[in-house]
């Protein structure tokens, strides 16, 4: 299962990183028109939506090696057990968090495909931007299931050797 989500993650992530380039590339196009010519239309637009991108396509890889803040200064001083079980619940309950925010934007990106919507100022469709944001909320997910499984079974094995 860790092999499957490094390679997903890995993926995303590369997707991610080509749209933190388009974004660079399209501001600093942006800014060297301005002093030649005339800007380019829509560039908040775009930048908004490759922000977007970016972030939920790297969630995933962050999760995965624990790239985000953690505030652990009580926690570690807690038994190993009661860490684990700690540990479960929040990889549980946020897992369940983000799984509703992923099916909400599998939803969302599935009725501004029904309806056509587009963007206001360049008339763009939105459903592919809103289904690359899904599929990294839905990778996310993935990672938070296997670190819940993860702590579940560090609990257990802790079990164990008090037990023994």
């Amino acid at each position: 299962m860790h092999k499957l989500n490094l390679l997903i993650s890995r993926g995303l992530l590369g997707i991610a990183g080509v749209a933190l380039l388009a974004m660079v590339f399209l501001v600093v196009g942006n800014i060297v028109m301005r002093q030649v010519a005339s800007s380019f239309g829509g560039t908040t637009e775009i930048v908004g939506w490759l922000t977007a991108v970016v972030v939920a396509l790297s969630l995933a890889y962050a999760q995965l090696h624990k790239a985000h803040v953690a505030l652990d200064i009580l926690v570690a001083r807690l038994p190993m057990r009661l860490q684990a079980l700690l540990e479960a619940l929040v990889a549980l309950v946020s897992l369940l968090f983000f799984a509703m925010v992923a099916i909400k934007l599998w939803e969302y990106g599935y009725s501004a495909m029904q309806r056509g919507m587009v963007s206001q100022t360049l008339r763009l469709v939105l459903y592919p931007m809103i289904y690359l944001v899904a599929l990294g909320f839905s990778a996310f997910c993935l990672v938070l299931f296997t670190d819940c499984l993860g702590a579940l079974k560090r609990l257990v094995m802790t079990e164990r050797v008090v037990m023994t």
